[in-house]
C-alpha cells in the first residue's frame, strides 16, 4: 500500500508576506497570541493562507521568534552568575533578547534543568553569543 503525503503549502514570497508583516506582528507578539489563531484571524480578515511552519520560519527571518536560543541562554547565565558571584557590589542585571525581557524564572528553571549551582561560576566554553549591558541591563 503507497503512502500519501499533505499537499505541499504554497510558496510565498517576502512580496506576498509584506502586507500583512504588522498586523501578524501586532497579533503575535504584542498580543501575545498562539501561531495558529494568527493564522485563523490572518485567513478569516484577508484570506491569507500560510501553513504554521511559515509563520515559524518568517518570523524567525525578522528576528521576533520568542525562543531564546541555548548559546544566548548560556552567555545570559555566564554574565548572570560572574555578576552575582565576582562583582558582587553591582546591581544585578536584566537580559533582553530580541526586544524580549527574559524574566529571571526563566533563567533559573534553565539552570536547574542544566543542573548548573546557583553558588558556582559557569563557563560552559567559548562565548559564542555576544551582548552589551546598559545601565545594569544587558540587551543582545
Amino acid at each position: 500500500p503507497s503512502k500519501f503525503r499533505k499537499k505541499k503549502a504554497l510558496t510565498l514570497h517576502e512580496s506576498d508576506w509584506a502586507s500583512y508583516k504588522d498586523r501578524i506582528i501586532e497579533l503575535h507578539i504584542l498580543e501575545n497570541r498562539p501561531l495558529r489563531e494568527v493564522r485563523e484571524i490572518m485567513e478569516k480578515e484577508f484570506g491569507f493562507c500560510a501553513v504554521i511552519r511559515q509563520y515559524r520560519n518568517r518570523i524567525s527571518e525578522w528576528k521576533l521568534d520568542k525562543n531564546i536560543k541555548p548559546d544566548e541562554m548560556e552567555s545570559i547565565v555566564r554574565k548572570r552568575q560572574r555578576r552575582k558571584l565576582i562583582e558582587v557590589g553591582k546591581r544585578g542585571l536584566r537580559f533582553r533578547v530580541r526586544g524580549f525581557e527574559v524574566p529571571s524564572q526563566k533563567i533559573d528553571r534553565w539552570m536547574k534543568r542544566k543542573e548548573i549551582p546557583e553558588s558556582m561560576s559557569y563557563s560552559p566554553g567559548n562565548p559564542t553569543c555576544q551582548f552589551a549591558c546598559f545601565g545594569g541591563e544587558a540587551v543582545y
